[in-house]
């Protein structure tokens, strides 16, 4: 799992039961999918950014809108994985 990502960071985006039930408690499915997530944020940032440096940020020294995108992106994908026809409209 990133270490930019910490698992306790889904908490305010997605109730644990849920997460848990999505993922089949497989912690696995959550890391692919946050890897995914920051692969897809490298790709808009890397050209005006120091990606490496943001995202070997840590407890408070992370860009919060950064780690809510990423947080987002990766809950778009774990729930595609389910059925993506329920996913939330706030989250599309």
């Amino acid at each position: 799992m990133s270490k930019f990502v910490e698992l306790t960071d889904y908490d305010a985006s997605i109730h644990r039961d849920i997460l848990d039930a999505l993922v089949r408690e497989d912690e696995t499915v959550i890391e692919v999918c946050e890897d995914r997530a920051i692969a897809e944020m490298r790709c808009y940032l890397s050209k005006r950014y120091d990606c490496n440096k943001i995202f070997a940020a840590t407890g408070e020294n992370r860009n919060q809108l950064v780690l809510m995108m990423v947080i987002d992106m990766a809950v778009y994908h774990i729930f595609c994985i389910h059925n993506p026809q329920k996913l939330s409209q706030v989250r599309k």
